[in-house]
Formats: C-alpha cells, structure tokens, sequence
C-alpha cells in the first residue's frame, strides 16, 4: 500500500463502524441493533451515511458483527446516496482493526471513519481539507464536552499509509495502540476541533436526547420533504391522520399511516412512527413512538420511548420509561424508512471551518 497525502473527497471512501453493543448495559439493545434504532422517522445509521454523502463521497464500508445481516437487509447496496459494502466482523477487531479491514480491500487512498451511532456536526469538506494540509497519517476530531474539555468524536479521518500500522489480526483500538504507534513512527496526528460534541446513543436517556435534538432543529428548517407536509411546528405524513380537534405543540412529527384522534395532545419533541395509534384525549409529551403502537384514550405518556407495537392502556400513565412488548418475531427492519425527513438538517449542522491542531 502507498500513502497518498492528497486526496480530494472523491477518491475518499466511508467507514462506518456499527458493530453491535450487546451484554445488557442498555434495554434497547435487545430491541434493534444500535444503528437501526429509529431517530426522527430513519434509523441513525443513516444521519453518517448522509454526512457522508453531502460531503461528495460515493460509497462506504458497514462494518459490523452479528447484526452485519439486519443492518445490511434494512439498507441495501445503496442508501442516502451511497453505495455501501459491508463488512462482518467475527473476532473482536476494535476500531482500528475494522478501518485496515475495510480499508484494505478498496483503492481508495483516504478514509472518513465515523460512529454509526451518532451524528457528525463536523463540515466534511473543510475536514478533509485540513487533513490534506496537515499531512496526517490520521486525523482525530475532537468536540468539548459539558465540562469545556476536547473529546473525541467518533470521528476521523485515515490516510492510506496508515493501515500499514495496524497488524492483520487481534483487537487494534485507534487511541490506546494505533496512535502510540504512529507517533513512534514519526507520523504526524492531527486534531480538528468540531463545534461540539457529535451526539451519541449509548443509552435510553441520551437516545431520547438525540430525537430531541434532532425534531428541534428539523422543524425550525421548515420546507417539508415529498411525502410530508407543515402544520404549524409539525411535519405530518400524508398518509397520517389527524383529527382537527388534536393538539400539536412544539416540532412533533407524524408518521406514515399514524393517527391521532379528537381532542388528543402532542407536546414536542415528540416522534410517532408509522401505523401508530394515539387515542381520544390522550397526551403524548416528549417521547419517542416507534411503529404500530397503541396510545389508549385518556392515557398520559411523558419523557417515554415506546418500541414496536407497544400498548399503553386506556387511562394509564407512562412517565420517563421504556415501554416494550414481547414479539415473536424481530420487526420489519426494510419498512423503516432510510431516506431523511429533512435532507436539508445537514447544512443546518454544518459549523465553521474546523480548527486544526
């Protein structure tokens, strides 16, 4: 393999590491694999491969482990403008070793590797360019966290000479081995400070964080997508039914085939998905709504996150939960819809040219 030093986004390839995070830490692991989990109507895979693409590249590499077959079935060969390869993971590779993994079996001389977990706030184009003048072997970029400190941001970008840094075989991480290793060699790290910290799900908590972040800044775009239209705050499905009667209050989005019946309440952020039902004078406030739910009439729901054809009783309360029901069979991962709402949130998120270090 031979560095190239130069390499404009067209000859750069995506990365994504979406490996599955499973061992009980989070109850929506059990649900979906992690990439898959449904933000603001499309899995949040989908929110890097579209950074990706609106920042000019053309195809990347899905690497993952047992659920590599579940994400490549809801997202195809192509998705958000790319055309995607996938790569299975069987022995505890880490971050390094899936990026020489998948590294090595493209031509591409520059790689964009990003988690498939969060959602990059970093300009691609301005990235790219401060990692070509830098001459980095790889380039880290960084965001401050609560307390103002620089962290990393599960995002970076890898020249092609530094695969040879990483051995074929055994767990290779990129900030405990990969970069001691570089260093040692003379090669040059660089960091770019992005306007934040990239948003992440490790958690029920902070998945419903990211909806949240994500519905505010979707419904202050405006400019509803083909399918969907503006009603006040929300973006409703066309094929969504809405009594005149119901109540929606801050960025709510309604999904295919849901309803909302007579004199129910949204208050956003709030996300229903598809066929989802919520019933007469039933309040949603805050949540997050997956497919084929079932909101009971004069129910109350608050700071929740109901899975796949979750049932609320008539009258009952769910406060700050995750609701879940037992299935037989593992949800139709295809009919959640991988094309953005908002293809526009991008250039929304878009912040100055990164600083380099």
């Amino acid at each position: 393999m031979e560095g190239v030093r130069t390499s404009p986004s067209s000859r750069a390839r995506g990365i994504i590491l979406a490996g599955a995070y499973r061992g009980g830490r989070c109850v929506l692991d059990g649900l979906v694999p992690r990439p898959l989990l449904p933000v603001a109507g499309q899995p949040l895979v989908a929110y890097p491969l579209r950074w990706m693409a609106t920042g000019g590249l053309r195809g990347a590499v899905v690497c993952a482990n047992t659920e590599a077959r579940a994400i490549g079935e809801t997202l195809g060969d192509t998705a958000c403008g790319l055309r995607l390869e996938y790569l299975e993971d069987w022995s505890p590779r880490g971050a390094a070793g899936c990026v020489r993994d998948a590294g090595v079996r493209t031509d591409a001389t520059t790689f964009v590797v990003a988690d498939g977990t969060a959602v990059p706030v970093v300009d691609l184009a301005g990235l790219l360019e401060a990692h070509r003048t830098s001459r980095a072997a790889v380039t880290v970029v960084v965001g401050a966290g609560r307390a103002g400190r620089l962290q990393p941001s599960g995002v970076y970008v890898f020249d092609r000479r530094a695969l040879l840094h990483i051995p074929e075989g055994g767990y290779q991480d990129i900030k405990e081995k990969l970069i001691p290793r570089l260093y040692a060699a003379g090669e040059v790290v660089s960091t770019c400070v992005a306007q934040g910290l990239a948003p992440r799900v490790v958690d029920a908590e902070t998945y419903l964080a990211l909806n949240q972040w994500v519905l505010e800044r979707a419904c202050r775009l405006r400019g509803a997508p083909d399918g969907f239209r503006d009603v006040g705050e929300a973006v409703l499905h066309e094929t969504a039914s809405v009594d005149p009667t119901a109540r929606l209050l801050g960025p709510v989005l309604v999904g295919p085939g849901a309803s909302v019946a007579a004199g129910a309440t949204l208050v956003g952020p709030v996300a229903i998905g598809p066929g989802t039902e919520v019933g007469c004078s039933a309040v949603v406030s805050r949540s997050v709504l997956w497919s084929e739910c079932r909101v009971g009439s004069r129910s109350f729901v608050d700071r929740s996150m109901l899975a796949d054809r979750a049932v609320v009783e008539p009258g009952s309360a769910v406060i700050h939960a995750v609701r879940t029901e037992a299935r037989r069979e593992r949800p139709r991962l295809a009919d959640r819809a991988v094309r953005a709402p908002w293809a526009s949130i991008l250039a929304a998120l878009k912040p100055a040219m990164p600083s380099q270090g």
